[in-house]
């Protein structure tokens, strides 16, 4: 055994570990609740020097994982982190890393996919991912987390498969433990192996290969080859688990088995919940019970002979899952059948969903599942069924709902009806359509979108990707909104809302409807980075909506991760400030310019510091929708929480923001470019490094003599950017 040290460590904390141990080539990330922090921390070892490694920041995790089989396919040892909706948005290129036999690893905090939205733990993710030909591992604990990446990677490498370690969002991968860790990173990489096996590299240009191709009828025999790789993995795992006990004194199999050889009931259950389980074994061997809980290490290859042994004895099998396959038998349920059917074995299994949503699962579960098994069928009628759900309430039958708010009448909201002057008494009369919420204090969001709103005469709806501007205003079961909204996932709104246009449309042809609506789309938090594609579809279709970005500068609402709207030289959770790396690498995207060359009819900047500008756009954003327009506005928006500012300064770091020409107010109608305020004119043009001062920890070090190159460039950007558009306004024809 060699030398170890303990440490406290998170599941998360644990993958990053083995990932800095293992000394990968490169990492994809992208933020997603709960896995967010292993990219996280791996970063924070790239920016202090411990590692040497390729960190790069997708715009969506479709991206990230691509730019992984980028990474593999030239030959490097690659790695990523996700979670739920983020894994199914890699869905596309995971089979086919399996199909180019890319031997990378991704570690899953699994995490129930939605909607609703929810961000605890369920497997429906990593059932998901079962027929798409990776080697999947369990992690059941943080220790368990960190010697499964390290084993995960070398059966990958000698198979050449993709590989999985799933463990449980928030139970594990936020749960604190003491693990032990190899004291010489040089022991770790030493087992894996110094360099990866040779394989075909795109990079070789003496010997060129094509990989990916067009394939026909031969696709069957590729589809062969991925199951002889996985019965190899089969038997290559035992010594793998051999060599690493001998080397870490942790012993890892295909199976966890705890208990009773001879059980008369078995209880198959998946990761955390099987360590709850064992307390339920040993309070119910002490009352003379032959019970044992059954926990698969390895998912894929599935290790039948291994669980026929395991499972053989017992006459009652509870198979429990946080997952359920709606309409047919169970994931594991039906797997377990079909592996005692062929052994000619005639065992009791019952197959019950828990946990979904997180929820705990805690001994006196186990307890309660053991006994339903033990007892069966002399259990109350409910529960006579083979397949069920437990931890499941029911609903009241009588119960009806009230209403929270009452709808907004065209009346109560109308206070433009087409006005040149803005009147700032009829507006401030305008009702909310945004009650109360839960945001931060000293967010802007809501102070952006409560002014625009005011500009806007009539019935609204209103569409939200995933962000903080959506999780703080629909918590379950209330909600903030006195119109009808819609939430689609992280990236998705302006494509959902061109759908709801396109009814809308088709229905007031149709006659069958006569209200006037204007749809406005709501995004920020990067939303914008993922979702991008989507707004410039929209606004090549020309589809008469309102898209409006609240710019916080960032991933805030999974914790303050690294998004392209985000200045040069911010410090981020995924982009560190330290002697290798000097926050993010590259200057802000300007969403407004990329826009531009999509031809939108009306584009504009704006924010409440200016709120008569900001009421003006608004107006005029109304009037070209209802002429059959797009429509894109952004909004300077502070997020004191993870900027670290002050609360209280958020008006003053928008004007400051305007002021030195880092967020000017302008606007672009019909390809023409209008400034709509211009400091340098009135004389109160201000260097970015005085906002810098004022806009919190995030931004602070740039205001320092240690990054005066980096404010000097950034200066230099704002000015160039400056000078640009006021040639433009200048211009007409620019």
């Amino acid at each position: 055994m060699l030398e170890q040290r303990t440490i406290i460590s998170s599941g998360n904390e644990a993958a990053a570990h083995a990932i800095i141990d293992i000394g990968y080539d490169g990492e994809g990330y992208y933020p997603i609740t709960p896995s967010s922090e292993v990219g996280e921390y791996v970063n924070r070892a790239h920016a202090q020097g411990e590692i040497d490694l390729s960190f790069v920041v997708g715009t969506s995790e479709l991206a990230a994982i691509s730019t992984v089989a980028g990474m593999a396919i030239a030959g490097g040892r690659a790695v990523d982190v996700t979670s739920s909706q983020g894994l199914l948005l890699k869905a596309e290129e995971l089979p086919a890393l399996a199909g180019l036999g890319l031997p990378v690893v991704l570690n899953l905090a699994t995490r129930d996919i939605n909607a609703p939205l929810n961000i605890k733990n369920g497997h429906s993710d990593l059932a998901a991912t079962l027929g798409w030909g990776w080697l999947t591992f369990l992690a059941p604990t943080v220790q368990a987390v960190y010697d499964l990446n390290i084993i995960a990677l070398k059966i990958a490498e000698a198979v050449n498969l993709p590989a999985l370690i799933a463990y449980d969002g928030f139970h594990t991968s936020h749960a604190n433990r003491r693990i032990k860790v190899f004291e010489d990173r040089q022991v770790v990489r030493n087992f894996v192996g110094p360099e990866p096996p040779p394989r075909l590299s795109i990079l070789d240009v003496r010997h060129p290969h094509t990989f990916g191709p067009y394939m026909n009828d031969d696709l069957i025999n590729t589809k062969v080859l991925l199951d002889q790789k996985m019965d190899q993995a089969l038997r290559l795992l035992p010594k793998i688990f051999d060599d690493y006990a001998r080397m870490s004194g942790r012993r890892y199999g295909f199976l966890d088995v705890y208990g009773d050889a001879d059980a008369e009931a078995a209880l198959l259950v998946l990761n955390s919940a099987a360590e709850a389980a064992k307390v339920a074994v040993d309070r119910l061997r002490r009352e003379g019970k032959r019970v044992k809980v059954v926990s698969p290490t390895v998912l894929r290859p599935w290790p039948s002979d291994t669980l026929l042994q395991a499972l053989f004895t017992a006459d009652r099998i509870m198979v429990a899952e946080r997952v359920s396959q709606y309409g047919a038998g169970n994931y594991l349920a039906n797997e377990i059948g079909a592996v005692l059917q062929r052994s000619g074995n005639n065992n009791l299994i019952l197959s019950r969903t828990y946990g979904i949503g997180g929820l705990n699962f805690y001994p006196e579960d186990a307890d309660y599942l053991f006994r339903l098994a033990l007892n069966f069928p002399n259990v109350p009628d409910h529960e006579k069924r083979w397949k069920g759900y437990y931890q499941a309430w029911a609903g009241e039958k009588d119960y009806q709902p009230q209403p929270v708010a009452t709808a907004l009448t065209k009346e109560e909201t109308t206070r433009n009806d087409g006005k040149e002057k803005i009147d700032l008494k009829e507006l401030a009369e305008m009702p909310h359509r945004i009650a109360k919420h839960a945001s931060c204090p000293g967010c802007s969001t809501f102070a952006n979108l409560d002014m625009f709103l005011r500009g806007i005469d009539g019935h609204v709806v209103l569409f939200f990707n995933t962000g903080c501007g959506m999780v703080v205003t629909t918590g379950y079961p209330s909600t903030s909104f006195r119109v009808p909204y819609f939430h689609n996932l992280f990236h998705n709104a302006s494509s959902t809302a061109t759908g709801v246009m396109e009814m809308y449309r088709r229905f007031r042809r149709q006659g069958k409807l006569n209200d006037e609506i204007t749809f406005i789309v709501v995004t920020g938090d990067g939303g914008d980075d993922i979702g991008m594609d989507q707004v410039i579809g929209a606004a090549l279709r020309n589809d008469p909506i309102i898209v409006l970005e609240y710019d916080n500068k960032g991933y805030m609402n999974t914790g303050g991760q690294l998004c392209y709207t985000g200045l040069l030289g911010q410090r981020f959770t995924n982009a560190n400030v330290g002697p290798h790396q000097r926050g993010k690498p590259q200057h802000h995207k300007d969403i407004v310019e990329i826009l531009r060359g999509t031809h939108a009819p009306y584009l504009f900047q704006a924010g409440v510091a200016n709120y008569r500008d900001l009421i003006a756009k608004a107006r005029k954003a109304q009037k070209m929708v209802r002429e059959g327009n797009f429509v894109f506005g952004r909004f300077f928006s502070p997020c004191p929480l993870n900027w670290g500012a002050d609360p209280k300064v958020g008006f003053r770091i928008v004007d400051k923001a305007v002021k030195s020409c880092l967020f000017p107010l302008y606007e672009v109608e019909h390809g023409k470019t209008k400034l709509n305020y211009n400091p340098e004119r009135a004389g109160l043009k201000i260097p970015v490094k005085e906002l810098f001062t004022s806009m919190g920890s995030a931004f602070a070090h740039l205001a320092g003599e240690q990054f005066a190159d980096v404010a000097a460039e950034i200066q230099k950007e704002v000015d160039r950017r400056w000078k640009r558009l006021v040639e433009m306004d200048a211009n007409p024809a620019l």
